[in-house]
């Protein structure tokens, strides 16, 4: 059953019966285009102390050639696979399949649409949460000239995947991705950000080809894992944006600024997080209402209308309460309606 959720037609609800485990599906799925997008995440708690994960999907579809407007086809799709872990999570159905026109905005409501079309759905999850309270967010980093790309187009959704699927908490998502049989050089042009009930974050990244987890509430589109940032970035000869060194309390170095893009987000993310900082907890973290958490993720949304900061667009906004295992959705910054759902798929009213 695919349901629309918007006026607009950008957002739909499915609730995935098959098994997405079947090898013919993973087949078909190895032929779909690589999932990749720009986005902004971070974690925080709310005032009763409910962990929150918040992030922007951001990805300028385009329609066709001939017309630049923005489009977008995205799935809010529940999961339950036999003998592994319920969940629920946002795909970005264009991806399975970039050049067919049914694959955009109010495509499951035209003739020729079947559900068969959404098969591979799991696969270009872009983020979700577990009934375990693991959360689990792809985004987009660069390589530099003269490193391998990624050696698989599907590989960052099947790792993915595979989070959502079997791991409880950050400690096993960083195991399984070290242990998996898909390869940290078959998804090193992005990078996973995982949080969990307790309050753990991190980022997972595959930089040459190897895996590196490193802690951070903050996630963008540059590595984390390597400090050989260059003090700008450029876009076709155009300075975008510089990058800024940021401390602690203490003085001491609180992040790490490494080769990519997405550092003014960053910032200004870091920055309303500071103004929210409970220094009575011993980590100093981050606590606030989930109406501020949404300002923070307003303020770091890509703008359609101007290239000054990029060129992408955000097509949806989302906030995950891991300790509740809920999530609410915003499409593409319409801020007037949101859609919220439990684990089991369930619309929480």
């Amino acid at each position: 059953m695919i349901q629309r959720l918007d006026e607009k037609g950008c957002l739909y609800f499915m609730d995935y019966t098959g098994d997405f485990y079947d090898p013919g599906l993973i087949r078909k799925i190895k032929k779909a285009a690589a999932a990749k997008a720009g986005c902004s995440c971070f974690l925080t708690h709310n005032e009763h102390g409910h962990v929150l994960t918040c992030r922007n999907y951001d990805l300028g579809h385009r329609v066709s050639e001939n017309d630049p407007a923005f489009t977008g086809l995205n799935v809010i799709l529940h999961c339950q696979p036999k003998d592994k872990y319920e969940s629920i999570g946002v795909c970005d159905a264009v991806w399975i399949d970039p050049f067919n026109p049914l694959f955009q905005s109010g495509g499951p409501d035209k003739e020729g649409f079947s559900t068969e079309m959404f098969s591979c759905l799991p696969y270009v999850c872009m983020d979700g949460i577990n009934e375990k309270g693991l959360c689990a967010n792809l985004l987009k980093v660069e390589i530099k000239d003269g490193e391998q790309p990624q050696q698989t187009s599907w590989g960052p959704g099947f790792i993915l995947r595979h989070i959502l699927d079997s791991c409880a908490n950050v400690e096993e998502a960083v195991e399984l991705v070290g242990t998996c049989e898909i390869r940290p050089a078959d998804w090193q042009e992005c990078h996973i950000f995982v949080t969990d009930e307790n309050g753990n974050s991190a980022v997972l990244e595959s930089c040459g080809g190897r895996l590196c987890a490193v802690k951070t509430d903050i996630v963008t589109n540059f590595f984390q894992c390597r400090g050989d940032m260059a003090d700008s970035h450029y876009s076709n000869g155009a300075l975008r944006e510089k990058a800024v060194y940021m401390a602690d309390i203490n003085g001491e170095k609180r992040y790490t600024f490494g080769h990519g893009h997405g550092y003014h987000r960053f910032v200004s993310i870091q920055s309303q997080l500071e103004m929210h900082c409970d220094l009575t907890s011993e980590t100093y973290r981050a606590v606030m209402p989930e109406d501020h958490a949404l300002v923070v993720l307003r303020s770091a949304a890509q703008n359609p209308y101007t290239k000054a900061a990029g060129t992408s667009v955000t097509q949806y906004t989302i906030i995950y309460n891991n300790t509740e295992r809920t999530m609410k959705a915003w499409s593409f910054q319409d801020f007037s309606k949101n859609f919220c759902y439990d684990i089991t798929g369930k619309p929480i009213l």
